[in-house]
């Protein structure tokens, strides 16, 4: 099973990786180092100036590429992965993907790591880190089974961090996130949460936006589902709820570069496939009727 290389506190990891103590992160001095060219970073399109460069390099004693994010104030190294001791794995050969995801006040580093776990076999991690300081902080935001996985886009996995960071900042009394049922693309998100008045709240957005382009309140006693998929230049954000008194009923979302809308009127159309309670066929006959508005 790969292993990543270094400490820290609030070490992330998927929920398929082993676990980690906490402690101090482990910098390599730049001087005990022999950095290497030929890897790929990320992007450059994807990475600013401003970030911290990823940088592959081969450690004393090693014989096996590493990387790291680069600390220039300090002349040192933040390593993202490093072979175990005595071994020639894991091997760091690339970075193929990287965004920076301003939140607030903050700034967080998403990277994504292909990393050689035997002769034979290669993996993808993605790593989350707060940009604070002189050295980045590992966070552990990632850790739940829900977050896509790395089969999925990594503007995917900043979707669904923009939902969970939508539920740590929402202030309403007795709220609670549905985090279940957080549906992603790679263009949007949708963040559910339960009320104690009896409803629920529905935030949309778009994982390179920090707060939501729209929020929508309703009657709701309990969620059953929720699905998303894009089709064109839209993702479509579907919920299939029940309301107390009620049968089960749908919701519409569309978020695309315009902003975000509800579609109530889809949803009415949609009544009869609601009320059989299933969100497959409910989806199936949303794409139907979006393919039908498109043409």
């Amino acid at each position: 099973m790969p292993r990543l290389a270094f400490f820290a506190p609030l070490l992330l990891t998927l929920a398929t990786l082993p676990s980690f103590s906490h402690g101090e992160p482990s910098l390599r001095e730049a001087a005990s180092l022999q950095f290497q060219s030929g890897f790929s970073g990320p992007p450059a399109a994807q990475w600013p100036a401003d970030a911290p460069p990823v940088r592959f390099y081969v450690a004393r004693g090693a014989a096996a590429p590493s990387c790291g994010l680069w600390l220039a104030a300090r002349s040192q190294v933040l390593p993202l992965v490093e072979p175990d001791g005595g071994s020639d794995f894991p091997q760091c050969i690339g970075v193929p993907a990287a965004m920076v995801l301003p939140q607030g006040s903050q700034r967080f580093l998403l990277l994504r790591v292909k990393q050689r776990d035997t002769r034979e076999d290669t993996s993808l991690t993605d790593l989350l880190f707060l940009d604070a300081g002189d050295v980045p902080q590992a966070r552990d935001d990632l850790s739940p089974t829900t977050v896509p996985d790395t089969t999925k886009p990594l503007t995917q996995v900043a979707a669904w961090l923009r939902a969970h960071w939508v539920h740590q900042a929402d202030p309403t009394p007795g709220a609670r996130a549905l985090a279940e049922h957080t549906a992603t693309t790679p263009d949007a998100y949708l963040a559910v949460s339960q009320r104690s008045d009896g409803t629920c709240q529905y935030a949309a957005g778009t994982p390179l936006s920090p707060a939501p382009l729209l929020k929508a309140t309703h009657a709701c006693e309990r969620v059953l589902a929720t699905s998303a998929f894009q089709q064109g230049a839209s993702s479509w954000l579907l919920v299939l709820f029940k309301r107390s008194g009620a049968g089960t009923e749908a919701l519409v979302f569309e978020v695309n570069a315009q902003g975000a809308r509800e579609w109530p009127d889809l949803a009415a159309e949609l009544k009869t496939q609601a009320a059989e309670g299933k969100v497959l066929p409910l989806r199936q006959a949303l794409q139907r009727r979006v393919a039908g508005m498109r043409r």
